[in-house]
């Protein structure tokens, strides 16, 4: 799976991503609004790749790491995360501090859209975020998502605010 933009290259992640993808699950606006996912060392991150590949291979989407296109700096990561509660997946992002506030976010989730539309068997798709995480939740209206309530995890994961987006193949 490969996306790219104007700036922007969404890929697999690979092993070589391991030291940033500690840092970014170490990022305080990571722990604050996603929560500890258990990578604090390099082969949490090694094992976290491995899962994340993993459902890629099995679904065909998953997280990617989203790449400045010229230079191949690492700017977070973006894709459809498969969270087994609905028969469509969740739209996920996140960035490293240095990409924020550039519309990288924006940019990388409309590329995962316009895949999506393109997805026969994709009639919906879900974003999740914490309730207080403002800034996702624009990015999320802006996308044509639209804010359903709270939503449950599971019991290590604070309650978070669903939002629903119907596919535009959905309607044809």
């Amino acid at each position: 799976m490969l996306l790219l933009t104007e700036r922007l290259e969404l890929s697999p992640l690979t092993q070589a991503d391991k030291l940033w993808i500690v840092e970014m699950h170490q990022d305080p606006l990571w722990k604050q609004f996603i929560g500890n996912r258990g990578v604090a060392s390099v082969d949490d991150a090694a094992d976290y790749i491995d899962r994340v590949n993993a459902q890629i291979n099995e679904w065909g989407y998953g997280l990617l790491a989203i790449r400045n296109k010229k230079t191949n700096a690492p700017y977070g990561v973006c894709g459809l995360i498969n969270r087994f509660i609905f028969s469509c997946p969740d739209l996920g992002f996140a960035l490293l501090p240095i990409a924020r506030k550039q519309g990288i976010a924006l940019e990388a989730t409309k590329a995962v859209m316009d895949w999506v539309e393109m997805e026969e068997e994709m009639h919906f798709i879900t974003a999740s975020t914490h309730p207080d995480n403002t800034r996702s939740q624009r990015l999320l209206r802006k996308l044509g998502f639209e804010k359903r309530g709270p939503y449950f995890i599971d019991k290590s994961t604070p309650v978070q605010t669903l939002f629903w987006r119907n596919s535009d193949y959905a309607s044809r």
